[in-house]
């Protein structure tokens, strides 16, 4: 994610979409409306309780450090769920670069961000969701979690956990073991 300037996408809206090649392709139309390849998108998992008690805080920070830090074209996508993704789409920025990925039908409630239809259940919106980001964030977390975070590891994106805060992210429940490393682009004492 570097530097430039884009117009928030429109929020696409559409019919349910079943199968691997109706999720490949919601994906992939989800993607577009978040500026295509030219978008650094970074993806939002986590809890809907907090059980650790600093994560609050340090979700927060961290929405607003890499709202601050990351250029106009970095979008910010969480799954529209309460706890650790609402933290991070009410601190980051005014929330014009935050979307909320749903499955068609529902709606988030949050005070910031836009909502993103993709998906007739859950399920279909998690495989969605595990397809359109370069960069995952995630915070505590469940079966869940590692599933969407397995997902996005498995096809090359970059997962980056936050272990101090316990759950999936700490590699509970099959959370990719390679995410739990120290990726190349971080040096030892970041890491």
């Amino acid at each position: 994610c570097g530097s430039g300037s884009a117009e928030p996408p429109p929020a696409p809206r559409g019919a349910p979409h079943h199968g691997e090649d109706g999720v490949t392709k919601a994906a992939e139309r989800v993607r577009s409306a978040l500026g295509g390849r030219a978008a650094c998108v970074v993806c939002i998992l986590g809890d809907k309780e907090f059980r650790s008690v600093d994560t609050r805080a340090l979700v927060e920070a961290i929405a607003a450090k890499l709202d601050a830090i990351l250029g106009a074209q970095a979008r910010f996508v969480t799954g529209g769920l309460p706890g650790v993704q609402e933290a991070f789409a009410r601190h980051c920025g005014d929330g014009s670069r935050v979307w909320n990925l749903l499955p068609v039908g529902q709606e988030c409630g949050f005070s910031r961000g836009t909502d993103l239809h993709a998906g007739a259940d859950l399920e279909e919106r998690r495989a969605i969701f595990g397809l359109i980001g370069d960069v995952y964030i995630s915070a505590e977390g469940g079966p869940g979690v590692a599933q969407e975070a397995r997902v996005a590891h498995v096809r090359g994106a970059a997962v980056v956990p936050l272990r101090r805060t316990g759950g999936a992210s700490a590699g509970l429940f099959d959370f990719p073991r390679g995410a739990l490393e120290r990726p190349e682009f971080a040096s030892e004492e970041q890491w």
